[in-house]
């Protein structure tokens, strides 16, 4: 997917806002996603508690802002960018591609709550780059 000038200034904003609240978001995104779906909760066995507060949600949740953030960084070559992450979770978790999408979905909800400048054109551009990492992560899926 090629983004506009207008998409990577939204994306890039966007990162920069949430860089120093990954923990944050990024439990709060996870605890919905195992709320709202929570067949997710099958790849997270070893997890005691699903909720927001729990130290292994946090973590994870971090992990993937961080990722998502990092990401932000490689607009014009996410495929390349995302290959090794793609092929773990395609070949070695075995993750169901749709759960890449149920993420994205309720990544975006969480930015939207969370963040006071959450645009028209700001939810286009981020749910365009989210679209495009779960495409990505589940290139490598067997």
């Amino acid at each position: 997917m090629v983004f506009s000038e207008a998409n990577k200034q939204e994306i890039r904003h966007v990162a920069e806002l949430i860089k120093s609240k990954t923990a944050v978001l990024g439990a709060d995104a996870l605890a919905r996603l195992f709320e709202i779906h929570p067949q997710t909760k099958t790849y997270f066995p070893a997890f005691t508690g699903y909720d927001a507060t729990n130290a292994q949600v946090i973590a994870h949740g971090t992990k993937v802002f961080d990722a998502v953030v990092k990401a932000a960084g490689h607009l014009d070559d996410l495929p390349k960018h995302l290959e090794k992450l793609a092929e773990k979770h395609g070949n070695e978790l075995l993750v169901d591609p749709h759960n890449f999408v149920l993420f994205s979905n309720i990544i975006v909800v969480t930015l939207a709550i969370h963040l006071p400048t959450f645009t028209p054109a700001t939810h286009t551009a981020v749910d365009k780059f989210l679209e495009e990492i779960a495409h990505q992560l589940s290139s490598k899926y067997r």
